[in-house]
């Protein structure tokens, strides 16, 4: 009954004050929660999750662990096609979204049951069963609302990334398993066996970078900004050095909350130049308080 209660209570709680903003340059770290309300939200998460995981059989375990990695394709495949941008408009049919992604119906129908059995969509105007797929409309839930490419929270960019640029390492890790000198990553994406070239890929991608950049971004926004918050920045020192730290937006936040520190952003050259974009764009008055520095 206690961990139910300690549920809703972080639920609501949470949910009120991380809905996002329909910004992507400018990060409200504000939106964030504090870290007693966000440990208090996962904590008890984990607690339930464990509790429900508990009382499935091994084999349905297993299942559940391999229909996971389907769903996490089906999530994929909406974010790519822009299908949560597209709701966030208003309730659309089937079959607008099939023509929206040139799509086949008989994919559509496939894939939108997928979404909605992952709770990403929601049905709505269903009058009954018989209705064809085609003429069923449909809405962003609250977790689908996420995968919105103007959400502050976005999850869109580090999905996308994770599937297209890590998981083929996944496929490649049987193989460092038998040679512990082989790269999952670097057999996957044709370099050197034996190379870390995870950077390299990236110089030689330059907008599978951006993507995973803003992946990261991700991270930041769900629980940096409390640290910003919660830990007094000002009394602890004078200059402050966020090693790969993308564009630098957790410290322009943290700069600006506090006027008497310096920083330093340490990042790869190609994201850096992104840096120096992002802070003329966004952060101009804070630019004298920064320097740049390109590495490895």
């Amino acid at each position: 009954c206690m961990a139910g209660l300690g549920a809703v209570l972080a639920f609501v709680v949470g949910s009120c004050v991380m809905r996002g903003s329909s910004t992507t340059d400018t990060i409200d770290y504000g939106r964030v929660p504090s870290w007693p309300v966000y440990f208090l939200r996962t904590s008890v998460s984990r607690m339930l999750y464990k509790l429900a995981d508990s009382l499935l059989p091994p084999a349905n375990k297993l299942l559940s662990s391999a229909f996971d990695l389907n769903q996490l394709i089906s999530i994929y495949c909406c974010c790519k096609l822009g299908w949560p941008d597209v709701l966030n408009r208003g309730a659309q049919s089937g079959r607008f979204l099939a023509n929206h992604a040139n799509m086949s119906k008989i994919m559509t129908r496939r894939l939108v049951r997928a979404c909605v059995a992952a709770d990403l969509f929601q049905e709505v105007r269903r009058s009954n069963d018989d209705v064809d797929d085609d003429e069923r409309y449909y809405l962003n839930s609250a977790l689908g609302d996420v995968l919105r490419e103007d959400h502050s929270f976005t999850m869109k960019h580090f999905i996308q990334s994770f599937i297209e640029d890590m998981s083929p390492a996944l496929m490649q890790f049987w193989s460092a398993v038998r040679n512990d000198e082989i790269m999952p990553f670097s057999v996957a994406h044709n370099y050197a066996h034996t190379s870390h070239s995870v950077w390299e890929y990236f110089r030689d991608h330059p907008g599978q970078a951006v993507q995973f950049s803003k992946g990261m971004v991700s991270f930041e926004n769900l629980a940096l900004g409390a640290l910003g918050h919660d830990f007094n920045w000002g009394a602890k020192c004078t200059t402050i050095v966020d090693f790969a730290g993308s564009r630098g937006s957790f410290l322009a936040f943290v700069l600006r909350k506090n006027p008497n520190l310096r920083g330093v952003l340490f990042e790869i050259p190609s994201l850096i130049d992104q840096a120096l974009k992002y802070w003329a764009d966004s952060h101009s008055d804070l630019i004298g308080r920064v320097s740049f520095a390109r590495g490895d």
